[in-house]
């Protein structure tokens, strides 16, 4: 991904935003991205991200969806309704 951000820089986009359900960020992931040209990267909260810091990365909490999903659950509520 990093050398992908590289390349759409390199043929004239303005700025490269990576977002990412899951960020496993593992082996040189994280100094990889450091030294790609992206404004910012955006993940969620899904796996731990201790140590993984990245200055232009914001991280979405998914708290509030899976609490709706579990109250959802417990009254027989449609959970998929959550998704569309």
């Amino acid at each position: 991904i990093a050398d992908a951000a590289r390349a759409v820089k390199h043929r004239g986009a303005k700025s490269v935003y990576i977002t990412a359900t899951h960020a496993v960020l593992a082996g040189s992931a994280v100094e990889k991205l450091k030294k790609a040209p992206v404004k910012e990267l955006i993940v969620t909260d899904t796996i731990p991200l201790k140590g993984k810091d990245i200055p232009n990365m914001t991280v979405l909490s998914i708290a509030n969806l899976l609490g709706e999903a579990i109250r959802r659950i417990h009254k027989s509520e449609s959970v998929s309704s959550l998704f569309v």
